[in-house]
């Protein structure tokens, strides 16, 4: 009787985790490079949290415990988490789970454990703690047919985090998604997330953080231009304010980021420097200024547009492939007014196969359509 109130109190707790899940927030609310392939099938738990991730949702958790230097893992919230169907049988204490084309059986205070009849011994008997069945952490990996991984070090914490994953899935240990981890597991408020940035609110402030681990964060408030930086530029326009962070310690980068009060939305990625930002209308357009390393610069030009639609940005390059805008041959730099009959500014062939005569013949203002790639030449 003892055991079917354990195994009734159990699955009401479990109902209670995966009930929430429909209601759970989910990483992508948290992190703006994450993917739901990237999170397919997968499950991060922590020792020290009773929070976990299941294919992306945050769920309540049954928390693993190290015990005697082992890590062992809640064996029917793993289980039932990757849609595995469970029995147990009272009378046996035995346990049944299959899972796609495996099945697994084990006794609890017993070591061995079968999968699709090939018996193991595991490190540990399978037992009972705080009402849950515990096993080690490794065979879970067997059980399921997933890689499994256990973080804990220096950068993680005090938490450190366990990932169960498909064998041949996104390398989830590897992204920089752990990072974002780390500040959840810390209780953290994310307001934003990527691979190059993470913007926390404390105390009523936004703070932000560009460094490899994000464990070094400042006030994110907007402050004027300092001159000579390629880096933590903010732009003012009337569509509000924008900020320019430069990646220098991963990609080497230049991300713009357009914010509004707490809404942060990354509108560009660009290689070479973000020179300028202008608004119109409900668009953005900046220029850019080459430098080394530029992939196929003669497909592109150097002025891009930027238009927000179902919540996320897309680019375009204006004007013809292969030119220059804005700057001269000697790096001078030109106004680029934008009307509705599109932007007037200085521009040249700077890419492409011409001679030196015919590229002088290039240079002159021009006027770059708003749509499209397209431009006629004012004053030569």
């Amino acid at each position: 009787m003892k055991v079917k109130f354990i195994i009734t109190l159990f699955t009401f707790t479990l109902f209670l985790a995966f009930g929430s899940a429909a209601h759970a927030e989910n990483l992508h609310d948290y992190y703006e490079d994450v993917t739901e392939s990237d999170l397919k099938n997968s499950m991060i738990l922590s020792p020290e949290s009773s929070m976990a991730f299941i294919n992306g949702q945050k769920v309540s958790a049954v928390k693993p415990i190290v015990k005697d230097g082992r890590t062992l893992v809640p064996l029917r919230f793993i289980s039932e988490g990757f849609g595995a169907k469970v029995d147990f049988n009272t009378k046996e204490q035995s346990i049944t789970i299959k899972y796609a084309t495996n099945t697994v059986f084990l006794k609890i205070g017993n070591k061995n454990i079968s999968i699709n009849g090939k018996s193991s011994v595991m490190d540990v008997a399978a037992s009972i703690y705080n009402n849950t069945t515990y096993i080690p952490l490794r065979y879970i990996g067997e059980a399921f047919n997933k890689r499994v991984f256990y973080l804990k070090n220096a950068e993680i914490q005090p938490y450190s985090l366990i990932i169960i994953r498909d064998v041949n899935a996104t390398a989830i240990e590897n992204l920089n998604l752990i990072r974002v981890f780390k500040l959840l597991y810390q209780g953290k408020s994310i307001v934003y997330s990527d691979r190059f940035m993470a913007v926390i609110k404390e105390n009523g402030q936004l703070l932000s953080s560009n460094t490899f681990n994000f464990n070094e964060f400042e006030p994110f408030v907007y402050q004027d231009l300092i001159d000579g930086r390629l880096y933590d530029k903010w732009f003012n326009t009337d569509m509000g304010n924008f900020y320019l962070n430069y990646a220098w310690n991963t990609t080497q980068e230049f991300i713009l980021y357009r914010v509004e009060g707490e809404e942060i939305t990354r509108v560009a990625i660009e290689k070479a420097p973000i020179e300028a930002v202008k608004t119109y209308l409900n668009d953005v357009y900046y220029l850019i200024r080459y430098g080394r390393g530029i992939p196929n610069p003669q497909e592109t030009s150097n002025l891009k547009s930027a238009t927000f639609n179902n919540g996320q940005w897309s680019t375009d390059y204006l004007g013809m492939p292969g030119f220059y805008y804005g700057f001269d041959t000697l790096a001078k730099v030109y106004n680029w007014p934008i009307t509705d009959n599109g932007i007037t500014t200085f521009g040249y062939q700077r890419f492409g196969d011409l001679s030196s005569d015919e590229r002088k013949k290039t240079i002159g203002i021009y006027r770059i359509e708003l749509n499209g790639h397209h431009h006629e030449l004012v004053t030569p």
